[in-house]
């Protein structure tokens, strides 16, 4: 299902709307979606001033529902597909044949090679500039494109990789690549010499989009973790410059390459933690090639204080991983990453208790799987708290904290480079608030019965509540 496919779905269940008025990529089209982000449709720009023959899309996650249809499944269904594709081999007989079946299945997920229309539409010039990437913030250094699905590959493995990265656009063939140095891309980089080559394709299968936002695991192609939680394949074509595989279906492609000993101050950028990130010296793209289907469609999302469409994005990439973190912490009930933590700042995970130190020992082995190692701030509660209430939370942290016992603080840790708040960039401090009830070990004494009503009486009232006339 390509972008055009599931906006053609979208315009059928009335999630789309179609804005015909004439819009500016500098700053108007940002305020426009920022007004209509949460809960509201998918917009598609038809008038771009500057930029005939151009549409633009956003808002297309800015429904959970929207991911759903996406995926074409909820994302923690998706989530516990990949867990049984993963999952280590067990020593039944029966058990081998399904593990044998999920590998034949596994073969149905991977890409496959086809012809591609934005082949065809191969630009006679390298411009970049009569690209509709936009503007989101006043203060921002230039025009961004923020949705771009940045395709790389491990040069020695061959796994492809898909990642969402901004580019600041500089000149006509020159953009930044803002990625850390603990992404996917930039640990690739430091596998090449001299240049690695790079595609960026925008306007693609929202499938993949949203797989390139999520932390896919180390080692993992990103087109089969995308075949695997949708249940299907998806096409591709190489690249004429990059040899690299490019999703078929994409509305815009550059291919190019990011030189090995080049940086330039990137930003600033008003990114999501609701601040303008300072410029900072980061890789370029250099643009070799650029494709384009007819009547192109641009991709753009809109970041900053939530709550924004990445706000519904990263609650997807919770419900998805969350099986894959059972599966490593067995006691890991549930979790809830709020949008207002900005997915980084917190995390509130339940489990099943059993032993002393049970809650600490779960949240640094949480702390130790992929991007959860930026989380800040774990807050450990026990099964019965539902830790999509914040008001339980609250009331947990108010009834089974002692500060001094329970909050452990770690330093020089690894943190998102984003976070302004930490003295060093990439290197923080991290809390943990064990907010469980404590054991005799952990207390001293046993903890105190919590006061529940007689049942009996609780009974007879319910079975006489009309009587009183309440």
């Amino acid at each position: 299902m390509g972008l055009r496919d599931f906006l053609n779905k979208l315009e059928e269940i009335g999630e789309l709307r179609r804005v015909k008025a004439r819009v500016s990529v500098d700053l108007e089209i940002a305020e426009i979606l920022r007004r209509v982000a949460r809960g509201g449709p998918a917009l598609l720009f038809e008038n771009i001033e500057g930029f005939d023959g151009w549409r633009l899309v956003g808002n297309i996650f800015s429904k959970a529902e929207r991911v759903k249809l996406a995926l074409n499944c909820d994302p923690e269904e998706a989530g516990s597909k990949l867990v049984s594709m993963i999952r280590a081999p067990p020593l039944s007989l029966p058990d081998k044949v399904r593990m044998l079946s999920d590998v034949i299945s596994l073969g149905r997920h991977l890409p496959k090679l086809s012809g591609a229309d934005w082949k065809k539409g191969k630009w006679d010039r390298v411009d970049l500039e009569r690209i509709p990437a936009i503007r989101t913030w006043p203060k921002d250094a230039s025009r961004f494109f923020t949705f771009p699905i940045v395709i790389t590959k491990d040069p020695e493995t061959g796994v492809h990789h898909l990642g969402v990265y901004r580019m600041q656009l500089m000149d006509s063939k020159t953009t930044g690549m803002h990625w850390h140095v603990h992404k996917r891309g930039a640990a690739y980089m430091r596998k090449y010499r001299g240049s690695m080559p790079v595609a960026v394709a925008v306007g693609v299968d929202p499938a993949l989009a949203f797989t390139a936002v999520a932390p896919v695991p180390e080692g993992i192609d990103s087109y089969v973790f995308a075949g695997i939680i949708t249940g299907r394949s998806f096409e591709v074509s190489r690249g004429e410059l990059t040899d690299l595989l490019i999703p078929s279906d994409a509305e815009l492609v550059i291919e190019g390459e990011v030189p090995l000993d080049e940086v330039r101050l990137e930003g600033p950028f008003g990114d999501h933690m609701g601040y303008y990130t300072p410029p900072s010296p980061f890789p370029v793209f250099r643009a070799g090639a650029i494709y384009t289907v007819e009547d192109p469609i641009f991709h753009a999302t809109v970041v900053g204080y939530p709550w924004l469409e990445d706000s519904v994005i990263g609650k997807g990439i919770e419900r998805l991983f969350l099986p894959l973190a059972r599966m490593i912490i067995p006691e890991l009930v549930d979790m809830n990453i709020p949008e207002y933590g900005l997915f980084h700042g917190l995390a509130i995970i339940s489990i099943r208790k059993r032993y002393p130190g049970q809650a600490r020992s779960v949240a640094m082995g949480l702390l130790g799987i992929g991007q959860f190692s930026l989380t800040k701030i774990v807050v450990v509660v026990d099964e019965d708290v539902n830790v999509h209430d914040i008001n339980e939370v609250i009331y947990a942290i108010a009834t089974t904290v002692d500060p001094r016992r329970d909050v452990q603080i770690i330093e020089n840790a690894v943190t998102d480079e984003l976070d302004h708040a930490s003295s060093t960039p990439r290197l923080g401090s991290k809390m943990i608030i064990d907010a469980t009830r404590k054991l005799r070990e952990e207390l001293g004494r046993e903890w105190p019965e919590r006061v529940e009503p007689d049942p009996e009486v609780a009974k007879r009232v319910d079975e006489r509540w009309r009587e009183f006339g309440i």
